[in-house]
């Protein structure tokens, strides 16, 4: 209840978790059929990166600020860099005239087709309404002032059933990874056909890979996790990078993705030891 995501918009797990995010639509959308997406932690769904929060840690510019830096990245991230232009008409190359970052909840809802459905989840009482007030109203879309695990368990099976849950919780208490693991299997028995996309903090590398390996002897379904970290993960007491678990991931999603890891690599790397990778965590079939 303490996280306030304002502090930490555009910063480098947020450029990994939104660059995936975006190609997963676009092969959810590949098909006519609606869907029905999910965001359980969904924070206030748009950020000014003016305001005194994002200000005070500059953690955007190492993260959005050092992709736009590079002229290559609107060849290699087209979704991401024109999701960033819609919000910000007079972006330029370089970067110049960034003012807004995107929430997954905005980006969630422009994804949005006739038929579609957004579940957005937030738990802080003021995050809840700042979020109802920048995503509009909109028949397509519900905000739930609501805890985002116990979503899992009470929204599911959604109408339509082929979507999306994006879990991306605080990671404040001591066991969020027991309880997020606990919640995303609870959500798949309920929800065996959906994706889902489940961002992690990565500060110890050997801490991470054993609550993966544990989560993967209890999936039954293909599961990919997608990694990008700054420096070599072995500080606990900083993040030095992030992941993304996908869940029924979308049919060779590894070859699109696998260049833009390699590209945010280039420009987010900041010590030796940082590492770009899809590993498979159980194989399809």
């Amino acid at each position: 209840m303490n996280y306030r995501h304002a502090f930490h918009a555009g910063n480098v797990g947020d450029v990994l978790k939104h660059v995936v995010l975006l190609e997963l639509l676009a092969a959810l959308h590949r098909k006519p059929n609606p869907v029905h997406l999910l965001d359980t932690h969904a924070g206030i769904g748009l950020y000014d990166l003016a305001s005194d929060e994002a200000q005070r840690g500059g953690e955007y510019r190492l993260g959005v600020g050092a992709v736009l830096a590079d002229p290559a990245a609107h060849r290699v991230l087209p979704r991401y860099v024109a999701a960033l232009k819609a919000l910000n008409p007079e972006l330029a190359p370089g970067g110049a005239g960034l003012r807004r970052y995107p929430g997954s909840p905005w980006l969630l809802k422009q994804s949005l087709r006739d038929g579609d459905r957004l579940t957005l989840c937030e738990l802080h009482p003021q995050d809840a309404e700042t979020l109802k007030q920048n995503i509009g109203r909109d028949p397509r879309v519900a905000v739930h002032h609501r805890d985002g695990f116990a979503a899992l368990k009470a929204l599911l099976p959604p109408t339509p059933r082929r979507g999306l849950a994006l879990i991306d919780p605080a990671y404040e208490a001591k066991d969020e990874f027991a309880v997020l693991s606990k919640a995303v299997l609870a959500g798949l028995q309920r929800w065996p056909v959906g994706q889902f996309a489940i961002w992690y903090p990565i500060k110890e590398q050997k801490m991470v890979d054993a609550w993966k390996a544990d989560l993967a002897k209890q999936l039954k379904t293909e599961t990919l996790a997608i990694e990008l970290t700054i420096r070599a993960a072995k500080e606990p007491k900083q993040m030095n990078g992030s992941g993304l678990l996908l869940v029924n991931p979308p049919w060779q999603i590894e070859q699109t993705l696998q260049p833009m890891l390699d590209f945010l690599k280039s420009r987010l790397t900041r010590e030796p030891g940082a590492g770009a990778r899809i590993e498979t965590l159980v194989k399809a079939g």
